[in-house]
């Protein structure tokens, strides 16, 4: 350590930069919008000021940065790397853990998998709601559990367990009124918003393997046909159907929830027209950073019994983009040519 030039702080003697300045106690500022890794632009908001005395730094310095946006980009080896180091320490709290995976296409905090060897019934849910009051996985918006033969990393692995496994009634949790990550803005609430977990383990009573009937997927194939909303329709898993519109999601929605098209499908998520839904980075982005659990997730059947929700049929989820949220990030076609024309010139 050596000490800074305009303050009275011990610097690294070795950093590749040193800012020294001043934050004065309650002052803030209007920050943003800034283009984050969740693929939108962050809603600007206050902030405190760092007022800059001195720049040092160590010959031929290297300054470093990534570049964000809609993934992959290169927060997405970064948060792969994190998670390998930290995520076995989650067996250490947990020891039914077995293993965990945060998907970067959901900008890590979005959508969390972790595969468990239960010992009791609902131990999952038990580890679920525990997993969400512990650090940075705290920030979790959606969190899906699957038995120990699940590898988490898999997604096609985990809509299977979802098929098999997921009852909305005995294995969905929501949680309202909930701290979220400072970069969603699905609730309209910095700071603030939902959560859900879905228990997709094999439970003690094996449930009856389940099979969409053919005709059903045949009229799934030909749902464009029936609402002009709709610009096409995929089927993923026999679990997951994703439903391209052109707007009106949450209408085509509570349309298609009334439809027998659909009876069987576990899962149903209407995204916007930005969103390539044969392409698994695109829909998991599409769908898991632009939807609040609390207002945009509804089921075929949906009643309280005093204060207990009871869920049954498909769970339905608007993802679509709404009024109010931040753009989606576009790269310029100006700055792209502009960084190709001297990206040699970067490096000497």
């Amino acid at each position: 350590l050596v000490g800074g030039r305009s303050v009275s702080i011990s610097v690294p003697a070795n950093a590749e930069f040193i800012l020294e300045g001043i934050v004065r106690p309650k002052e803030r500022r209007l920050e943003g919008p800034f283009g984050d890794h969740f693929g939108h632009y962050s809603a600007a908001a206050e902030f405190p000021v760092f007022h800059i005395t001195a720049i040092t730094r160590r010959k031929n310095p290297i300054y470093p940065a990534t570049v964000v946006g809609i993934p992959p980009m290169e927060d997405k080896f970064l948060g792969d790397a994190t998670q390998k180091i930290l995520g076995p320490l989650a067996k250490i709290l947990h020891s039914e853990v077995r293993s965990l995976w945060a998907y970067y296409e959901a900008g890590f905090h979005n959508l969390l998998v972790v595969s468990i060897e239960e010992r009791y019934q609902k131990e999952a849910m038990k580890t679920a709601l525990g997993l969400m009051g512990t650090q940075q996985l705290s920030l979790t918006k959606c969190l899906i559990t699957v038995s120990e033969d699940v590898n988490p990393r898999n997604f096609r692995e985990v809509l299977h367990a979802i098929l098999e496994n997921f009852d909305p009634h005995n294995d969905f949790i929501m949680l309202p009124k909930v701290p979220l990550d400072t970069l969603d803005f699905t609730s309209f609430k910095m700071n603030l918003g939902s959560k859900m977990i879905l228990d997709a383990t094999k439970k003690k009573k094996p449930r009856s393997k389940f099979h969409l009937p053919k005709k059903n997927e045949v009229f799934i194939n030909q749902l464009a046909s029936h609402d002009r909303r709709i610009i096409e329709t995929r089927l993923i898993e026999e679990t997951l159907l994703l439903v391209k519109v052109k707007e009106d999601g949450a209408a085509v929605l509570k349309k298609l929830l009334k439809s027998p098209m659909i009876d069987g499908v576990k899962l149903m998520a209407a995204v916007s027209e930005d969103v390539d839904i044969h392409s698994q980075e695109s829909y998991i982005w599409g769908v898991f950073t632009r939807f609040d659990c609390e207002r945009d997730v509804n089921f075929t059947q949906q009643k309280l019994i005093g204060i207990s929700p009871i869920y049954k049929g498909t769970m339905g989820i608007d993802a679509t983009w709404k009024v109010g949220y931040p753009e989606p990030l576009v790269m310029d076609k100006k700055i792209v040519r502009r960084v190709e024309e001297r990206w040699e010139s970067y490096w000497k």
